[in-house]
């Protein structure tokens, strides 16, 4: 009786490549992706964003603290002649910065011409500071504390090429602290028509009931029975990180 061929693979489990890759989990080459491996795949794929996510999302980002000392060279000892430095200060958008001396003490001159502290903003000067009291012709900073108008201060010290005697120079302190944009001087158009909220940083405006924010965020119009955008969101927030900044 004659044999029956066999079938290249046939009587043993796993022959042939396709059957021992399909056995393995693999697909076949060639073949499209099963189920359970779109699947793995995708759980891989949203794992790997998800865990992205929560690295990069850490929150809030509150600015750091912004304060320092200045001192003229030397201080508390004399400070020396023909001698100029600048310090340029800066705080985060929607601060200004504050600085008050605990010890001035500089050669006095008319109109300050010889040694003196500056203090300005851009090309703005605030004040201009020599000796040790004030006079008709000359500034101290007695007790008076210095703001600048945003956020950006620079103090410039500088000293002639002699003094009749020693001066100890000085020594001030600043930091930032937030802007109030809802305190305006008297005279000047307020920051917001009806409601000013101060926060960290900015500030947003809202309206009485019955009106609605503009798009100006600004300004307050009579609440119409057309339903507007503004009216799911009435707040116009202000801030270097405000979602709704403009």
């Amino acid at each position: 009786m004659g044999s029956v061929p066999r079938m290249p693979g046939a009587g043993r489990l796993g022959a042939g490549p396709a059957l021992d890759k399909q056995i393995k989990g693999e697909a076949p080459r060639g073949s499209r992706p099963g189920l359970a491996e779109c699947t793995m795949r995708l759980l891989v794929t949203l794992g790997l964003l998800w865990g992205s996510a929560a690295t990069t999302s850490s929150g809030p980002q509150w600015p750091k603290p912004v304060f320092g000392r200045l001192a003229s060279p030397g201080f508390p000892g004399t400070y020396a002649n023909n001698h100029e430095q600048r310090w340029a200060l800066t705080a985060p958008p929607g601060y200004r910065l504050r600085l008050y001396f605990t010890h001035f003490q500089l050669e006095p001159s008319y109109l300050c011409e010889y040694d003196f502290v500056k203090l300005s903003a851009g090309t703005t000067v605030l004040a201009t500071l020599c000796g040790s009291e004030s006079t008709d012709t000359e500034r101290a900073p007695g007790n008076t504390t210095f703001y600048s108008p945003g956020s950006s201060l620079d103090v410039t010290f500088r000293s002639d090429y002699s003094n009749e005697k020693p001066f100890a120079g000085f020594e001030a302190f600043y930091s930032a602290e937030d802007i109030d944009e809802c305190q305006v001087p008297p005279g000047e158009a307020p920051t917001c028509e009806h409601h000013c909220h101060n926060h960290l940083g900015g500030f947003y405006c809202s309206c009485r009931m019955g009106y609605v924010l503009h798009r100006n965020k600004h300004t307050c119009s009579a609440q119409s029975c057309r339903f507007s955008p503004q009216q799911a969101n009435p707040f116009g927030l202000h801030g270097p990180d405000s979602p709704l900044r403009p």
